[in-house]
């Protein structure tokens, strides 16, 4: 019956951010969409028409395939304008929420499913519409009103890990029974298979180095500033940082890119990420302990690619790495001690042994959290 449910499902997926983009968010995105596609649902992505956006296809930016309909829908974009920037995102935002409103309720799509993270636009649907998903990333700190209104309209709530429900309990008084748990997930296939030979020699990068590599932002809450730190006390590795764009990019550069064994590569097409991350020696997700998105609200996408890789992986020691794996797949560092980092580094490159049996158990982690399998155990849920 759920099977027969699926293939007669139709998702509206409704995403603000600028789509395609170089943001974890968009990447979210494209894949959920796919992977709900993936189960027979006739998936609609509505975002916004916005002029800085990726002018390819997302099967070009993010290798999924072309199995979801993305429609760009009118919003009045300010973020091209300097003097006015500061603005800019409440008027995407509110035009968006109307762009959306319009679609659904005048056009008359045909859905069975709202399905969103977006709690602005989603607030109005939520009170004419019988079936919304909302997936709740960030937790809120402000407008505690319009969210108090969303989690009474809504079907059902999707939560990145258990912190999040456990919050939504007893700060809003949402039931247990209408949140979901399910973390972040990975293409699999894409994040596998490679050897570190292979990646190495299509990079360009030296067969005989050892490489400690992070793929990722370089917002301060990624805590990069503390891994290069404990690089710059390792002179016999070199270290890589993969990704960051904009002032993020600018000032680390600034501050990092003089130094002898720290290579700063910035953004690179994400379909080159699984080649940097086949090249390390040890993976690192070093995410700070002083701001709560790190500590609490994240569900790191970040960290199951480093699991299907099937690396050896630092990690700082947070609750909400923890959740995904624990002391038998990572080693863990203190967050923001960079001698600390120091020394889970040098465990995961001396102890080859315990490094491959960590390893192997991450890539099953990292297997139960495919996208294809997450979508489905959504599915079984809210149809």
């Amino acid at each position: 019956m759920v099977r027969e449910a699926q293939h007669r499902a139709r998702m509206t997926m409704i995403f603000h951010g600028r789509f395609p983009g170089e943001k974890a968010a968009a990447l979210f995105a494209a894949k959920s969409a796919e992977a709900f596609a993936s189960k027979g649902i006739a998936v609609e992505l509505l975002a916004p028409r916005r002029i800085d956006r990726v002018r390819t296809s997302p099967a070009e930016v993010y290798g999924v395939k072309a199995n979801f309909k993305v429609t760009y829908l009118p919003i009045i974009d300010l973020f091209s304008i300097p003097i006015i920037r500061v603005i800019a995102y409440p008027v995407s935002i509110f035009t968006y929420a109307i762009s959306v409103f319009c679609a659904i309720y005048f056009t008359r799509r045909k859905y069975t499913v709202l399905y969103s993270n977006e709690a602005i636009p989603l607030l109005p649907l939520s009170r004419i519409a019988e079936h919304v998903i909302y997936e709740i990333h960030d937790f809120p700190q402000k407008m505690l009103w319009l969210y108090r209104m969303l989690f009474k309209c809504v079907t059902r709530i999707i939560a990145t890990n258990t912190w999040k429900r456990d919050q939504l309990v007893a700060r809003f008084g949402v039931r247990d029974d209408q949140i979901l748990v399910e973390q972040n997930a990975v293409d699999v296939v894409l994040f596998g298979g490679l050897s570190a030979h292979e990646a190495r020699t299509r990079l360009g990068l030296k067969l005989d180095t050892q490489y400690v590599i992070y793929t990722g932002q370089l917002y301060s809450w990624k805590g990069v500033d503390t891994l290069a730190l404990a690089i710059e006390k390792i002179p016999n590795v070199v270290g890589v940082f993969v990704g960051g764009v904009g002032e993020d990019l600018k000032r680390f550069k600034k501050d990092w890119e003089n130094s002898a064994n720290i290579r700063i590569v910035g953004q690179v097409p994400y379909r080159d990420i699984p080649l940097w991350q086949a090249a390390a020696d040890v993976l690192v997700l070093p995410n700070t302990a002083r701001e709560e998105i790190s500590v609490h609200y994240t569900s790191p996408m970040k960290l199951f690619e480093y699991l299907a890789t099937q690396k050896p992986i630092v990690a700082s020691d947070l609750p909400s790495v923890r959740e995904v794996a624990g002391d038998d797949v990572l080693w863990f560092a203190k967050p923001d001690d960079p001698e600390s980092f120091v020394h889970a580094i040098h465990q995961a490159l001396d102890n080859h042994n315990e490094a491959v049996e960590k390893s192997i158990r991450g890539r099953t982690r990292a297997e139960y959290h495919s996208w294809r399998k997450r979508a489905e155990r959504i599915l079984q849920v809210i149809l």
